[in-house]
């Protein structure tokens, strides 16, 4: 691909590997567009498969349905870039991890199952979490090995999806509050391999502008 109009601002040689947990309406997104700025070592894992309420918040099209996640968008991201994503078609249990990690999942249950692997994990530069309620996005960008970011993150993951409330996901919105999620956490990724610098908490209801 040629990286011309966009290598000011983003770089390809200065991407490392990605781990993207959940290939649904931010995963999907978030992976074609780190493809698309020159991301070549991307892995995603999901055991789902498409349904027809995905189509519209995701890169996903009503051909896909009832395909695995995945192997409908490692064709996706190889057409639209090239790049030949890895694939693992399972839910995330427990395993090590390394790399970037994006959490792109559904329950505060499983973001504290990938916590538990990235904490204090030397080989996990950053994690990203992303988390969706309706109109309500909240991306945390995280160096794992870090005590202040460290103990701030965990005031935010010490309860279970039923307590939660603006913090959950699983209440989606609509594709441009999702494509706003995977934006963020693209961002958060390019400043991480860029200059290691980045902010690590963004909230927000999307679309809601403020008057100046």
């Amino acid at each position: 691909m040629n990286f011309d109009a966009q290598n000011k601002i983003v770089d390809p040689d200065l991407f490392r590997p990605v781990t993207i947990i959940g290939a649904g309406s931010v995963g999907s997104r978030l992976t074609i567009m780190l493809a698309r700025e020159g991301c070549a070592d991307l892995t995603v894992l999901d055991g789902d498969e498409v349904a027809s309420h995905n189509v519209p918040m995701s890169e996903f099209r009503q051909k896909h349905i009832l395909r695995l996640k995945v192997e409908a968008l490692s064709e996706i991201v190889e057409e639209a870039s090239g790049v030949q994503i890895r694939v693992i078609p399972k839910m995330y249990n427990g395993e090590p991890l390394k790399t970037a990690v994006v959490a792109c999942v559904d329950t505060m249950e499983a973001r504290q199952l990938i916590w538990k692997a990235v904490k204090d994990n030397p080989l996990v530069g950053i994690f990203v979490d992303t988390r969706i309620n309706a109109e309500y996005i909240e991306v945390f960008a995280i160096r794992t090995c870090d005590k202040d970011d460290v103990d701030y993150y965990e005031n935010f993951i010490r309860y279970s999806s039923v307590e939660a409330t603006r913090s959950m996901c699983g209440n989606h919105g609509a594709i441009h509050i999702s494509s706003t999620a995977a934006n963020v956490a693209c961002a958060a990724l390019t400043m991480f391999f860029k200059q290691s610098k980045f902010k690590r908490h963004l909230r927000m209801l999307c679309g809601y502008f403020q008057e100046v």
